[in-house]
């Protein structure tokens, strides 16, 4: 027996490559993980005077929880997995930065000024 093919049988192709505008804005986003490390990077030439104070390790924690939220969002595809998941990253990120302050806080604070190594 011969098969039919009527008009519903025919595959229409569409031109359209949903991957492609994926790949850009991939693309687009490490462009920006570049900048932005960059700019943490481009903090090791800070003047001393300036790398001592509040608002720049501040800073510095903002750029770093940026870049892990973009990270996570895109390129772990986060922003697809249940919502669990998502907590438990964004409780790592928390965590991370609460331990990062602390140990600021220790070695401002706590460590005796003969015990600090100046340059």
């Amino acid at each position: 027996m011969a098969a039919t093919h009527g008009p519903t049988d025919v595959l229409v192709h569409d031109d359209h490559d949903p991957d492609a505008s994926r790949a850009k804005e991939y693309v687009i986003v490490a462009i920006a993980l570049a900048i932005l490390t960059a700019f943490e990077v481009a903090t090791y030439w800070a003047p001393k005077d300036l790398q001592h104070t509040w608002y720049f390790a501040v800073a510095l924690c903002a750029m770093m929880s940026v870049k892990f939220v973009t990270v996570t969002l895109f390129f772990m595809h986060l922003k697809f997995d249940k919502r669990f998941l998502t907590v438990v990253f964004y409780s790592a990120l928390a965590l991370a930065v609460l331990v990062y302050l602390a140990i600021l806080t220790v070695f401002r604070y706590w460590w005796p000024a003969s015990h600090v190594i100046s340059s």
